[in-house]
């Protein structure tokens, strides 16, 4: 990105401002102590002109050093870092929110402040974590014994160094004398989860997804009974995907490419165009080991020097942003099992696979890998930073669960409650965390890291088995889908619909005559068609060229 020609203000190795947005209105003087800094600030920031944002920020902690303003700062900074892809000027700028967090904690003495500061802390500490930042020595709470043991030495990333007890570190240079994610407003509300995304999306602004832990799970009839969307916590423990990559980049992209070493001959659905693109286009078969490289690549400008097999365009409304889909066949599914990648024997939300045993011969049946890949129904997806899917609803109306691997994601999804009212949320899903919603519930994502990686699986219950049903039924009679579904196929799912009833039937002793056998109700050329379709032909059998 282009810069003007550094700003002096005490830190001129990292404060600078971006072509363009460095004119300030004459009426407003950063220098002035009795100015609104944060108003004007917040005004900015709002019309994103980040770096006189950034400024009138430090003028406000300059002359109004309060836990506030101090904690405004260190989110500004570490919005900054956040989206910086320069990796020295983000850990510069972390460096600097850091030292603003540590000077709110020492300012703060109502109970409010010590909040505000130790929410803002933990969010800070989280994002060295994710992203991979070292942090300064004896980085530690304010206040805490830890704290009184250890002094913060000198850092070679920060425009000068915190001596021993003299406030003269980069950002006490800078302010003349150190996230929850605060906002930057008065009240000091959650930092907006969308103030994080590298690409603003034109959706309405909605409530926090509602978050509830495993062990309380029984207190809340519409999450237990999976009524309504809701992020589980704590459901992940024991899996090494999560305990691999869910804490470093660096732990994320050696998961990664270890999964690619196992897996060698596994095909991806690659998109080099974000999803999010107005001018959208179809993804390219990529062997998985292929995929993982290319979203390591994240000079755009040089790829072919990178080793890149694509051409990556910037233009005709391009979004930066790669993904990789990789379909899950049963087979694959148990072999990540086996290995502990996820845990075989998981939160009982999160099993859905006993009724696909009983009829499709899972796991080892042609037929059952056909249905897997044709219906997407189990699927590692993993992506660069500002990557993400278009708002769109699952076309079998089933319901998902999607455990976070590795990175945050932002998600905004939109639908029905089960009182019927109509209603949104939006919300960051991190490491560890599963985030659920029922069928006919729309949904729009977007990755907030380097690399972000979520697992999969569709949900079948008793409250959307017959819709699951209808749909598949109305798919090998049909074609409502479009799935070329095989023939041998549609005969085994004949007998699902009989299991399914069985499992969650609703009252019913006998399954609706709907579901009666297709090949009764098909037109004659559509059963031929799928005699002419084999179970094991698809879209990643090698029979269409892919990039390896």
């Amino acid at each position: 990105m282009a810069v003007a020609n550094p700003r002096h203000y005490g830190c001129p190795r990292v404060l600078r401002c971006v072509v363009g947005v460095c004119a300030v209105a004459a009426a407003y003087d950063f220098d002035d102590p009795h100015a609104a800094h944060t108003s004007q600030a917040i005004q900015w920031d709002r019309e994103n002109r980040r770096g006189d944002s950034r400024r009138a920020f430090e003028s406000a902690a300059r002359f109004t050093p309060t836990t506030q303003t101090m904690v405004n700062l260190g989110v500004c900074y570490m919005r900054l870092a956040s989206g910086s892809g320069h990796r020295a000027h983000k850990v510069e700028l972390y460096g600097l929110a850091y030292d603003a967090m540590a000077r709110g904690g020492e300012l703060a003495g109502r109970d409010e402040d010590v909040r505000l500061y130790e929410e803002n802390w933990d969010a800070l500490m989280t994002n060295f974590n994710i992203e991979d930042v070292p942090r300064p020595r004896g980085s530690v709470a304010v206040g805490s014994a830890a704290e009184a043991e250890e002094e913060l030495p000198p850092d070679p990333r920060q425009c000068g160094a915190p001596p021993e007890k003299a406030p003269k570190s980069a950002f006490e240079q800078l302010m003349g004398f150190g996230s929850r994610m605060a906002g930057l407003g008065g009240d000091a509300p959650a930092m907006p989860a969308r103030d994080f995304l590298l690409h603003q999306r034109p959706v309405a602004v909605a409530d926090d997804l509602p978050r509830v832990d495993a062990a309380d799970l029984a207190k809340f009839a519409e999450y237990e009974e999976r009524r309504d969307p809701f992020v589980l916590r704590g459901a992940t423990a024991g899996w090494k995907a999560v305990e691999e990559a869910g804490k470093t980049n660096a732990g994320a992209w050696a998961w990664l490419e270890a999964l690619a070493d196992q897996f060698p001959d596994a095909v991806t659905d690659f998109y080099p165009y974000n999803m999010l693109s107005s001018n959208r286009q179809s993804p390219y078969l990529t062997r998985f080991r292929r995929a993982v490289k290319e979203l390591k690549i994240v000079n755009d400008k040089h790829q072919q020097l990178n080793g890149s097999a694509f051409r990556y365009e910037s233009g005709n409304g391009a979004l930066r942003g790669r993904y990789m889909h990789l379909q899950l066949t049963p087979d694959v599914w148990s072999e990540l099992e086996k290995r502990g990648a996820i845990a075989a024997d998981r939160h009982w939300q999160l099993e859905n696979d006993a009724w696909l045993e009983e009829c499709l011969g899972y796991p080892h049946g042609a037929v059952a890998a056909e249905y897997h890949l044709k219906t997407h129904w189990k699927i590692l997806l993993v992506g660069a930073r500002g990557a993400g899917m278009f708002n769109h609803s699952d076309s079998l109306q089933t319901s998902s669960w999607h455990a976070q691997l590795a990175g945050r994601k932002w998600w905004h999804v939109c639908g029905a409650l089960s009182d019927g009212r109509p209603k949104c949320y939006e919300g960051i899903v991190a490491p560890g965390e599963i985030l659920y919603y029922g069928r006919g519930w729309s949904h729009e994502t977007q990755n907030l890291d380097d690399p972000t990686a979520t697992i999969t699986d569709t949900a079948v219950h008793a409250r959307n088995f017959a819709a699951v049903a209808d749909k598949l039924h109305g798919e090998c009679t049909r074609e409502v889908l479009d799935f070329r579904f095989s023939g041998q196929l549609c005969d085994a799912l004949d007998a699902c619909y009989n299991v399914l009833h069985r499992a969650f039937k609703d009252g019913r002793d006998k399954p609706p005559s709907m579901w009666r056998p297709w090949r009764g109700l098909a037109a004659p050329e559509l059963v031929e068609k799928r005699k002419t379709i084999v179970p094991e032909h698809n879209n990643y059998d090698g029979r269409n060229y892919i990039t390896e």
